[in-house]
């Protein structure tokens, strides 16, 4: 998924992708973004050198402390059990009523992954359980399962799918959090993808398809039930990329999307939000040696609305998605784009976010890493003269105590502004401190 398109994991901070889960796939994304073009002769096929992207300081093999994990067949499945103890200054990520608590939270995870020689499969499923200290309303449980794999079809030409479910809460302070004084959002996410790769020599062609389905669950409020089902939410993407190799460890690409954006409920009166969106990108992909890997690209999108009253959008696209290490100790990762995320209430179509992340992982010592990172986002509201911003800075540290056990500690600081003056309660300052301790089977 490049340029404009609906998030995938539903809310952080500043937009919709959930920051619970958006840190497990951050390498996979990171990775995924970059199979394209070897122009070397004999490597026509292949689109980096594996070892390069498993030799970064938060990637590299750690024979020592690596996560042994349990054989079952053909099959190695990763267990792991992690308990954490946070402490929030502003739990509820508001101006007006400013409360902090501690939060205790479980978080069992498995991972099963094949070890074919040819083809590929791997389950996953994992599991969050919050509870607070003071504040019993805003105990919640999230999980989240599913599979992917690849399938070799032939030596140039492979058959890629995923297919997730999960059950998300949209966090305090972000955009979709809108009932203070009842639970968080709930909501359920269905994702699934299909890509076919295929190589030419010194080219690769891609053709993808995307799928997001979002269906909030009733809150209540004062003992009075809210329907969320005006949030519900349709995402259909088709993409095509072009990818030729130009020069060792380079390759250019040319991609093209277009997309549905459907709401299943409309209410009479309130305007139909839904869009098509189409996407057009150039950029430059790198990936066959450890300095950096990636890639960084820019073009034009156009968004129609099918109501009139909904202002149609273009201008420019850009995505850019790098990992740089500038010595086999550090890497530095960068993720930036303007996407098109869907709306948390009538009468606006939709959020145009534009955003970026900056993450660096140092290794201190053979098992002590450092994570120190920060990112900024700005949501623009289509049919609403409103604009949201929002800034986090955080440090974080990662202890491998062996084989089996890992701490994790993190401090986070963000911050919430908007731009109308109706709902300047919800802008915030919040701080957060939280360690966890992990078994690792």
């Amino acid at each position: 998924m490049h340029g404009v398109r609906a998030g995938r994991k539903g809310v952080r901070h500043g937009g919709f992708r959930h920051g619970k889960i958006r840190k497990q796939w951050l390498g996979r994304l990171l990775t995924g973004l970059v199979p394209l073009i070897l122009p070397g002769m004999a490597m026509a096929q292949q689109a980096v050198d594996p070892r390069m992207e498993e030799d970064t300081a938060a990637t590299r093999p750690r024979p020592e402390y690596d996560q042994p994990g349990l054989q079952a067949g053909n099959f190695l499945i990763f267990p792991t059990l992690a308990a954490d103890l946070a402490i929030s200054d502003n739990i509820y990520a508001r101006r007006d009523i400013r409360v902090g608590d501690e939060v205790f939270s479980v978080r069992p995870t498995v991972w099963a992954r094949s070890r074919w020689q040819r083809h590929e499969f791997n389950l996953h499923a994992n599991g969050q359980v919050d509870r607070y200290v003071s504040h019993a309303g805003e105990n919640n449980e999230t999980w989240a399962t599913g599979f992917d794999g690849r399938i070799d079809i032939g030596k140039e030409t492979e058959l890629h799918g995923n297919l997730n479910f999960a059950h998300n809460i949209e966090p305090r302070g972000s955009t979709g959090d809108t009932l203070f004084g009842a639970a968080p959002v709930a909501y359920g996410l269905l994702t699934a993808d299909l890509r076919v790769d295929q190589a030419f020599y010194h080219t690769r062609v891609t053709v993808a398809g995307h799928l997001d389905r979002f269906r909030y669950s009733p809150r209540v409020l004062n003992d009075t039930p809210i329907d969320l089902s005006y949030r519900d939410y349709d995402y259909l993407e088709g993409r095509v990329r072009v990818a030729q190799g130009v020069s060792p460890g380079m390759a250019a690409y040319a991609e093209f999307s277009i997309a549905s954006s459907t709401y299943t409920f409309n209410l009479q009166g309130s305007g139909q939000r839904d869009a098509t969106q189409y996407s057009g990108l150039v950029g430059v992909a790198f990936g066959l040696n450890r300095l950096i890997h990636g890639e960084a690209g820019i073009g034009y999108f156009r968004r129609d609305f099918k109501d009139p009253a909904y202002r149609g959008t273009q201008g420019l696209n850009y995505n850019v998605s790098l990992a740089w290490s500038p010595t086999r100790l550090t890497t530095v990762n960068l993720v930036a784009a303007r996407t098109f995320q869907r709306a948390p209430m009538m009468g606006v179509a939709g959020i145009e976010e534009q955003g970026f992340t900056v993450t660096v992982v140092h290794e201190l010592l053979r098992n002590l890493l450092l994570k120190p990172g920060g990112g900024y986002t700005r949501d623009s509201y289509q049919g609403a003269d409103r604009h949201d911003t929002y800034a986090n800075g955080q440090f974080g540290a990662t202890w491998l105590v062996d084989r089996h056990w890992q701490v994790d500690a993190n401090f986070t600081y963000r911050i919430g502004r908007n731009s109308d003056p109706a709902v300047a309660a919800r802008q915030f300052d919040q701080s957060r401190g939280n360690v966890t301790l992990s078994y690792r089977f």
